[in-house]
């Protein structure tokens, strides 16, 4: 079956309840687990916060179950299965149906909504209203994942632009500004004369021991720095054994190499799309516009 859909992880989590026994999150997990028929790789899958998928999306059908009182709490963590939850998984509904059932049962039970739910004569009547396509598959920290890297991925490309826009000189201190805002020491622009082709220096303590240097070179996305560049790069850094060559566009295979193996120094190379994502994790040339904090229940408060 490999990873189920969110909307199919209802179904799968409330048939591992089927036999009412009593189960934590974790001990339904481990029911469910070996039924998927995952590959090692499907299992190791993660969202972009570092998630299993299977897992999240388990988790959040084992909520969603008891939210709408197909399962039922019987102590802390550990839940069983419910008469109406015998009787919805008898009926058979899976995929999408129970998705917007569940939304449905919610909602009725929600004393600021109205609903009816009508299923085999249960007597209790739920309008059930569809949900977006998106949310049949995926779970809430997927979607909220997603949304997140949607809004970094146009604001890199805001920023590319932006820096596109202005002078080579605005670059070049841009890239010593980022270098020192990741946390390696004070830096400064070079003189524009004289400077053997670096173009910023980084020092890391306080005597300047081991300085970092950084080549900064503004390009559009269809010009690519190859070896050649990368190379005068090394010749200036002379007997410094730290340098940065940030581009906003992107390198040759050829020139990755060449820095990869480069014998007398550690030449980072930074490409436009990696740049912009450092700008945005470190907060340079960008704001936050809003915070949206996700919450969970405080078990300590509750317990104490």
């Amino acid at each position: 079956m490999a990873i189920p859909t969110q909307s199919e992880a209802f179904r799968i989590a409330l048939g591992a309840m089927a036999d009412g026994a009593q189960r934590s999150p974790k001990q339904i997990k481990a029911v469910v687990r070996p039924t998927l028929g995952m590959t090692s790789e499907e299992e190791a899958e993660v969202t972009s916060s570092g998630k299993m998928v299977w897992d999240s999306r388990i988790s959040w059908a084992v909520q969603y179950l008891q939210r709408a009182g197909l399962l039922e709490r019987v102590s802390r963590g550990v839940y069983c299965i419910t008469e109406l939850g015998h009787k919805i998984y008898a009926d058979g509904t899976d995929g999408s149906e129970m998705m917007h059932l569940l939304n449905a049962i919610i909602a009725k039970n929600n004393p600021w909504n109205t609903g009816n739910y009508s299923k085999g004569g249960s007597g209790t009547t739920v309008a059930v209203n569809p949900t977006p396509s998106q949310a049949d598959a995926k779970s809430p920290d997927e979607r909220i994942d997603e949304a997140a890297a949607e809004l970094d991925e146009s604001l890199s490309d805001e920023l590319l632009q932006m820096i596109m826009d202005k002078e080579p000189a605005f670059f070049e201190k841009l890239v010593v500004d980022l270098i020192e805002r990741m946390g390696y020491g004070r830096g400064r622009v070079t003189q524009y004369s004289g400077d053997g082709g670096i173009d910023g220096m980084v020092t890391t303590d306080e005597l300047g021991f081991r300085p970092i240097y950084t080549q900064a070179k503004r390009y559009k996305a269809d010009s690519k720095v190859g070896r050649q560049m990368v190379q005068a790069f090394f010749g200036a850094l002379g007997s410094i054994h730290d340098g940065v060559f940030i581009t906003t566009s992107s390198f040759t295979k050829e020139a990755i190499v060449a820095a990869e193996y480069y014998p007398h120094a550690t030449v980072v190379l930074i490409d436009g799309k990696r740049l912009t994502q450092l700008m945005i994790k470190y907060e340079l040339g960008v704001t936050v516009e809003r915070v949206v904090k996700v919450k969970r229940v405080d078990l300590d408060y509750f317990e104490g």
